[in-house]
């Protein structure tokens, strides 16, 4: 991955960010509120076999993070210059499990997305479903203009498909 330019992502986004000192291609900023996040992109290949590099948003403290707009412009600050850097790659977005909460953060970040300004530059697809039971919800994210577009929704596709418990199938049985 082609190193980020903090100058670049600090004059689109609200909040100061930092390069993480404890972590490789991971950033920090701290809230109005003093929550501090912790934005990390990291290559994972599990579910685009071809190459990916998975988006964390991670609220390491369990801070309150209450919706706030400032929130979204700085990740999407990350991801555009993580796009201007890195254009033919691929970002995965995994909802954080855990705490029973990744649906909230799935729809949230998804809409975030589906209103964010520079949202027509960009393809995203969203997948759900139980992995031992637990729910799972992520997207893959790219450039429109990425000549590998095609290849990596099939990779996402077949993987998730594969991933997923199978749907179970409701029968209506009459006694």
């Amino acid at each position: 991955m082609n190193t980020l330019r903090l100058d670049f992502i600090n004059k689109r986004a609200p909040y100061l960010v930092k390069e993480n000192p404890h972590a490789v291609n991971s950033y920090v900023f701290k809230t109005d509120t003093g929550t501090e996040f912790v934005i990390s992109l990291q290559e994972n290949s599990a579910i685009v076999p071809s190459g990916a590099y998975e988006l964390g948003i991670n609220n390491p403290h369990h801070g309150r993070s209450p919706l706030d707009t400032k929130l979204k412009y700085t990740i999407f600050a990350i991801v555009e210059e993580f796009f201007e850097q890195n254009g033919d790659e691929a970002m995965l977005y995994l909802a954080e499990t855990g705490d029973e909460k990744q649906s909230f953060r799935n729809r949230l970040f998804v809409r975030w997305f589906n209103t964010y300004e520079q949202r027509d530059k960009y393809f995203i697809k969203t997948g759900e479903g139980k992995m031992d039971g637990e729910m799972n919800f992520l997207a893959i994210i790219s450039r429109i203009t990425n000549p590998r577009l095609a290849e990596i929704i099939e990779e996402f596709d077949e993987t998730i498909s594969f991933l997923f418990d199978p749907v179970e199938e409701k029968t209506d049985e009459q006694p």
